[in-house]
């Protein structure tokens, strides 16, 4: 009977066939080529973390549970690791390494694969991703870190970490969002959907106040939604109020068409009624989101 593969679904592939060799080191005169990869055990002295990784959190609970888990059975997945001068870099796995070196584990099981910078950097967003391990504002701070330092366009990014353009727009608007805001997604207090709807304010000082009540009185996404859509919508004192509505979507028909645009053209949308006549508004990130959805709509 065949030894069942402790490896994930996707990384035996990584590993060429009849690969081994425990006995290699940094610095073999055996080097490998590019996308060729070599399973070892590797020394955890030997591998230093990856400074790409765009996590930065890793939670003190989880980390315990691992721990407990590696020292009853080790290390089942191998982590992805690069050679540099002085032994090896993580590319993925700091988790398994970390709950390895707490464990007391000697050695870890890798795979080394030949990697530059920016591959790296994709690699730990993508395993990040994956196992929903990152939060909004650590997912947004990566690709940042693509586009500024790597010179990538939103849509390269999109196609490479397997999500959509806009997407990737929403999620780097969360950058400019106050401190203490992107404080309270980083702890978790705000969600990524909380984060995006109060980016759609223009307004820093009401941002902040509007991110404390959510925190202070538990709403939900789709009541800061609201909230959102109530401040932004433009003051008519003219306009008399009418039983179609006050400026904010209430018709659960309406409420229906404006998730349905929103789904089809992944972005944004706003139905407002008054007096019986009403207007849809389309959010867009920039000019390109602009015109994905301009094409998008047949124009």
């Amino acid at each position: 009977m065949s030894r069942r593969s402790g490896l994930g679904k996707g990384l035996a592939a990584l590993i060429p066939d009849g690969a081994s060799g425990t006995d290699r080191s940094p610095g073999d005169s055996n080097k490998l080529a590019k996308n060729e990869s070599r399973f070892l055990d590797i020394p955890l002295g030997d591998i230093e973390p990856n400074p790409f990784q765009p996590r930065q959190e890793f939670g003190e609970e989880r980390m315990v549970e691992l721990t407990r888990s590696v020292q009853e059975v080790g290390v089942l997945q191998p982590v992805l690791v690069r050679e540099v001068a002085d032994g090896y870099e993580l590319v993925v796995g700091e988790r398994r390494w970390r709950a390895a070196k707490r464990a007391g584990l000697a050695t870890i099981p890798a795979i080394v694969r030949v990697t530059d910078d920016r591959d790296t950097l994709e690699q730990a967003i993508v395993e990040n991703i994956h196992r929903d391990d990152l939060n909004s504002l650590e997912e947004a701070f990566a690709y940042h870190r693509l586009v500024d330092e790597f010179e990538m366009t939103q849509h390269q990014v999109a196609v490479r970490v397997g999500r959509s353009r806009p997407s990737v727009a929403n999620a780097l608007r969360l950058l400019h969002l106050p401190t203490k805001v992107q404080r309270f997604l980083l702890d978790g207090q705000l969600s990524g959907g909380h984060g995006r709807a109060l980016a759609g304010l223009s307004d820093r000082q009401i941002q902040e106040t509007l991110a404390l009540r959510i925190v202070d009185e538990g709403l939900s996404v789709r009541q800061t939604e609201e909230l959102v859509r109530r401040l932004d919508e433009p003051v008519e004192p003219s306009a008399p109020k009418s039983a179609h509505g006050t400026g904010a979507t209430s018709d659960p028909g309406l409420l229906e068409v404006e998730q349905a645009l929103a789904e089809r053209l992944d972005t944004t949308v706003k139905v407002t009624t008054r007096g019986g006549r009403g207007r849809i508004i389309v959010t867009f990130a920039d000019r390109d989101d602009l015109q994905r959805i301009f094409g998008m709509l047949g124009a």
